[in-house]
């Protein structure tokens, strides 16, 4: 329809340009010079709209194919993601592992690993290990010796804002669990465990395992967790 009104108003110029050099009266004159400054205005007009439904087009024809592109990623992270839990479910079924006192086995995104409860661990708003902690982490230590694998220790915190040990830890709680992080690799290092398998990782309040308020959920919440990548022929 746009590219018929086009040409309709290019056709008004032509016999518009033929017609104004004849003999005409001042009047008709001025007539058609006035029709002729509406047919340019009206085909001006018309191809900018050409010219935006063309822009348009083309970025419609952009967006589709990134949310195609989008769409294609988050399918194959997917099944990704899906085949790695398939290969940790295997190895926990095939593998009996042994869970020390004060931590729960734990699967996710093809690793397995041991969770702690930071209680257990530290007193509040400290990185320093408690008697209980150490053995603890002992035992954990053990069982790491018995592979190869490599290790992510990962610090979580409970929402609240850090208060009275804030001189310690200006930068809140992500500072205190990578230093909490931090204090349970140097310790599995001192119990024999590689220094080079072991990495360390922060995400202070942001990964938590309960969305309640109560101080139960917040215990929960502040936990580390040590995770063990699968067996290279695992994966």
């Amino acid at each position: 329809m746009l590219f018929r009104t086009m040409k309709t108003l290019a056709f008004g110029l032509t016999l518009s340009a033929l017609v104004l050099p004849a003999c005409v009266s001042q009047g008709k004159y001025r007539l058609l010079e006035d029709e002729l400054a509406r047919a340019q205005g009206d085909l001006a007009r018309a191809s900018g709209d050409l010219a935006s439904a063309q822009d348009m087009l083309i970025d419609s024809e952009g967006r589709g194919s990134e949310m195609y592109d989008r769409a294609a990623l988050a399918e194959q992270l997917s099944a990704e993601n899906a085949d790695l839990q398939a290969q940790l479910d295997k190895y926990l079924r095939d593998n009996t592992l042994f869970a020390p006192k004060n931590t729960e086995i734990i699967g996710r995104n093809g690793a397995y690993g041991y969770r702690v409860e930071s209680d257990v661990l530290f007193a509040s708003g400290s990185d320093k290990l408690t008697k209980a902690g150490k053995k603890v982490l002992s035992d954990v230590a053990t069982e790491l010796k018995r592979n190869d694998q490599q290790i992510i220790v990962e610090g979580h915190t409970d929402g609240d804002p850090v208060k009275k040990t804030i001189d310690l830890w200006p930068r809140g709680n992500m500072q205190l669990g990578a230093g909490r992080a931090l204090t349970v690799k140097e310790f599995l290092v001192s119990q024999g465990v590689p220094t080079e398998r072991v990495a360390i990782a922060s995400y202070g309040p942001y990964r938590p395992i309960s969305k309640g308020k109560s101080a139960a959920d917040k215990a929960k919440n502040r936990r580390v967790e040590i995770m063990v990548s699968l067996p290279s022929d695992q994966t």
